[in-house]
């Protein structure tokens, strides 16, 4: 098994136990360190919740993740996300 799909498993329990988009965005932060980034937060959000591409490329504009250009904050983060998330 990969970081990806370790990390989407580690994603999907996390879930599973109540944690928040915000808190599953810095969990995979965390789990895949220096393989973290744009590419690697979209596989593996796609991997455990089956969040739609567009969905992901606008939550990876997060300022959590301060990658740059146009932010979005923790609700807006949240709320895009909320579809995918809403049941544990």
């Amino acid at each position: 098994m990969g970081d990806l799909e370790k990390t989407a498993d580690e994603l999907r329990a996390a879930h599973a136990e109540g944690k928040g988009a915000v808190e599953l965005a810095l969990l995979s932060r965390d789990k895949l360190g220096s393989a973290f980034g744009v590419i690697s937060f979209i596989a593996a959000f796609r991997m455990a919740f089956d969040v739609p591409l567009p969905v992901l490329q606008r939550a990876q504009a997060w300022e959590g993740f301060g990658w740059g250009g146009v932010q979005i904050s923790d609700e807006e983060f949240s709320a895009v996300m909320s579809p995918w998330l809403a049941h544990p």
